[in-house]
């Protein structure tokens, strides 16, 4: 099974570690932090659409109610939606976007000797 094939399995909220879990159809489990995972809102209010800028700049200062994540959504067979603690839930992450975005550290050394 190709990473393209997988999809998510369940989910867990962890407020401990304020990370989405995931586990997957091929056994992976992939880690994604609250924060990074809303900085990447892929929404046309938080990344911007054609001309318009989005609100979800590196520099912007985020609450603690954006970073807190209430639950999360399926979106058809392809992707997941958040839905944040301030209200915000407009966001789809598609599952291939959601498996190339995880942060557990076999990922992050496998995307680090790609760019080397």
């Amino acid at each position: 099974m190709t990473t393209l094939d997988a999809y998510p399995t369940s989910y867990l909220l962890d407020t401990e570690q304020h990370a989405l879990i995931l586990s997957w159809s091929d056994g992976h489990e992939s880690l994604h932090p609250y924060e990074l995972l809303r900085r990447s809102c892929p929404c046309a209010l938080c990344a911007g659409e054609g001309d318009f800028p989005g609100q979800m700049t590196p520099e912007r200062m985020l609450s603690a109610d954006e970073c807190d994540l209430y639950e999360i959504k399926p979106i058809g067979r392809y992707g997941l939606s958040p839905v944040w603690g301030d209200g915000h839930h407009t966001g789809i992450f598609t599952y291939e976007k959601l498996r190339a975005a995880c942060q557990c550290g076999e990922c992050r050394t496998e995307r680090s000797q790609r760019r080397a």
